[in-house]
């Protein structure tokens, strides 16, 4: 195992929402993970910067959206689906947007839906169980 499978990569992972409390969904492009996928908003911690920053960072980055009131929600452990995989924690957090979308070339197309709706894209990286966690019993 390589050093940079054998420790838990900490992911950012972004429910991002519009005034009509819809979340942002982005088509994965260009990428070795989840190519063609939709997913969350979101990206690896860097080392030294803070979650909060990240979630401000990446957001931005690939949508060119400006998180206000970013609040951590909870944390989902994802363990590697294969042997020398990676191994994420993902901290998932809240915020609202301002702005409109512009897309990096790592999304090919981005959806706001209703989380109930969201599902019906099956989203990678653990977004599906977490969209689950935060919907209504």
């Amino acid at each position: 195992m390589s050093a940079a499978t054998s420790r838990p990569v900490v992911a950012i992972r972004v429910f991002a929402t519009d005034a009509e409390g819809r979340i942002l969904l982005l088509r994965r492009a260009n990428s070795e993970y989840g190519e063609g996928q939709w997913c969350l908003p979101g990206g690896k911690l860097d080392y030294g910067d803070s979650p909060e920053h990240t979630v401000e960072k990446e957001l931005f980055e690939e949508t060119a959206l400006v998180a206000k009131n970013v609040g951590f929600l909870f944390f989902q452990n994802s363990l590697p689906m294969a042997a020398g995989k990676m191994h994420c924690l993902n901290l998932y957090f809240r915020c609202a947007v301002e702005g409109q979308v512009t897309l990096n070339e790592e999304s090919s197309e981005f959806a706001w839906l209703p989380m109930a709706e969201a599902l019906a894209r099956k989203p990678v990286f653990g977004a599906e169980a977490a969209i689950r966690r935060l919907l209504p019993a």
